[in-house]
């Protein structure tokens, strides 16, 4: 038997380690299920910060996870999420490469379901990317192929939160930051549609974006047209939600879903060959334990239209691009301080307490 967290989680064995902690597989004592945990310390103020602001944001849409259940013992913070089987888009095209065209589409609108959810709640998320975007290889019921979910919320931001500024410090993931965010702007909900643009036109090319140096150095995204009726209706909805003027991208979420859906992909019937198999990669490792969903992997078929503290209330990401801090004599917003859901207050109070003083040590 592994080590038992905060008396109620059994640690099984380790999935990921990060810059922002270690991911397990764990087995919640109270209720069977295995679960996935992300570890931090609280030495990290960095990490904690991030933590802060992933526990205080709770949307509830099919296609948005975040965490649901935390617990602390001496200098470590737990807090666990569902366990999605398929790994991320990040997995997907590290082994596959480019998708079909009908399945980029069909995932981009998912991703943008998840941040009508996540936009009509006042947040922008900051750090939409493959590594972000999780696949659970079983169909949500009345569907098939991969669900989509929407994860990370570590840098995420509320639009109408008053801005604390920061000298020298841009926040994001460089080949997926729009312009402005390199600049520091206010978080505005365009910059996770630019985002989203990057993402497609990688699970379509099979090729990461090309990373800006900084806000001067990311220009209009003008896919050349290929000659292939579908792609290239794609490919100017990718443009569109590419463009280096905000004011030039889709307006929401929603306007930019009715322009993918007016390209006819979402409901083109599959093509032979376009069969892509999200793997189930914890069928192994789950075998006489309680799953949290029942085995065997499909391909995608047609689309989807000191005393432990616990709280209950998401899921992992295997592999991702690093989320960092870049140094470029810009002046962006510094992170911010959430609100935080009643009952997380008290313990977080001192966890805020620690990464401001930090803050404070290293301006």
């Amino acid at each position: 038997m592994g080590e038992v967290f905060a008396g109620r989680y059994e640690l099984l064995d380790p999935v990921a380690n990060g810059g922002m902690g270690t991911i397990w597989r764990v087995l919640d004592r109270t209720d069977g299920r295995v679960k996935a945990a992300k570890i931090l310390r609280q030495s990290d103020a960095a990490s904690l910060l991030r933590f802060v602001r992933e526990q205080s944001m709770r949307i509830d849409h099919t296609h948005v996870v975040t965490p649901m259940s935390w617990a602390g013992v001496d200098d470590r913070v737990l807090f666990t999420m569902p366990l999605v089987h398929g790994g991320s888009v990040a997995d997907l095209l590290r082994e596959r490469g480019a998708l079909p065209v009908r399945w980029v589409a069909v995932l981009t609108d998912q991703v943008l379901q998840a941040l009508e959810a996540v936009h009509g709640a006042g947040i922008v998320h900051r750090d939409v990317k493959p590594g972000n975007l999780l696949l659970d290889p079983f169909p949500a019921p009345g569907a098939s192929g991969p669900h989509l979910r929407l994860t990370d919320f570590g840098i995420a931001a509320p639009v109408d939160e008053p801005r604390m500024t920061r000298a020298s410090m841009a926040i994001g993931t460089p080949g997926y930051m729009p312009p402005e965010q390199w600049r520091g702007a206010d978080p505005d909900p365009r910059a996770d549609l630019y985002a989203v643009g990057r993402v497609a036109l990688e699970m379509l090319t099979g090729e990461r974006p090309m990373a800006a140096d900084g806000p001067s150095d990311a220009p209009d995204d003008d896919p050349v047209p290929s000659g292939d009726v579908a792609r290239d209706r794609l490919l100017a909805v990718i443009g569109a939600a590419t463009r280096a003027d905000p004011a030039l991208r889709p307006p929401d979420a929603s306007t930019m879903r009715a322009a993918l859906a007016a390209t006819g992909l979402l409901a083109l019937p599959p093509s032979p060959g376009e069969d892509v198999v999200v793997p189930d990669r914890f069928e192994a490792a789950t075998v006489g334990l309680p799953a949290t969903r029942a085995p065997a992997p499909p391909t995608l078929g047609p689309p989807p239209s000191a005393a432990p503290t616990h709280r209950d209330g998401g899921t992992a990401v295997l592999g991702r691009e690093s989320t960092v801090a870049f140094g470029a004599g810009l002046h962006p917003a510094a992170p911010r301080r959430p609100s935080v859901v009643p009952g997380v207050a008290l313990v977080l109070i001192g966890l805020v307490g620690l990464v401001v003083a930090t803050w404070l040590l290293l301006g």
